[in-house]
């Protein structure tokens, strides 16, 4: 949590974006999986374990997902500069999404979450949100409702953090 609030993170974006994932509730398969989809590196568990980022027992189910290219010491991956213009995109596609989805799935019962929502000026205080808001749909709604909202607002988390310059 200490790297994921720190103004400047110590590790490289894509890393923190899979530091993301790992949220207690997904296991080390589920986190692979999304980490394939978003082209972040395939050892990211690996290496967030050695860096004493995530505890030995997440660790103890990781592993890497077949038929993924891992990267040789011949070819670095290295984050690609953001624009300024995409990563206000990204931001904002993840504040429009739940500013609209609480609005539609909650009415006056989640006008304090978009209160908070409009607050947010950074990518982790909107993260921050993303598991209370599912909570009151949970509750309205039922699980299922409320893992797809949680599972596109963390697609779009992931993808806007995923955008930041180190």
């Amino acid at each position: 949590m200490n790297e994921l609030l720190a103004p400047t993170p110590g590790i490289d974006a894509r890393l923190v974006s899979v530091l993301i994932l790992v949220d207690g509730v997904r296991d080390s398969a589920e986190v692979n999986r999304l980490a394939q989809e978003f082209n972040l590196p395939v050892d990211a568990l690996e290496i967030l374990f050695h860096g004493g980022f995530i505890d030995r027992k997440f660790k103890g189910s990781a592993a890497a997902p077949a038929e993924v290219k891992t990267p040789t010491p011949a070819e670095p991956v290295a984050p690609e500069k953001a624009t300024a213009t995409s990563k206000l995109e990204k931001f904002n596609a993840l504040y429009s999404y739940l500013v609209e989805e609480t609005r539609a799935l909650l009415g006056l019962r989640g006008f304090i979450h978009q209160l908070r929502i409009e607050r947010a000026s950074t990518l982790m205080e909107l993260k921050a949100l993303i598991e209370p808001i599912g909570k009151t749909i949970e509750k309205k709604h039922g699980f299922e409702m409320a893992r797809n909202f949680m599972r596109e607002s963390e697609r779009l988390a992931v993808a806007a953090i995923a955008e930041r310059d180190i």
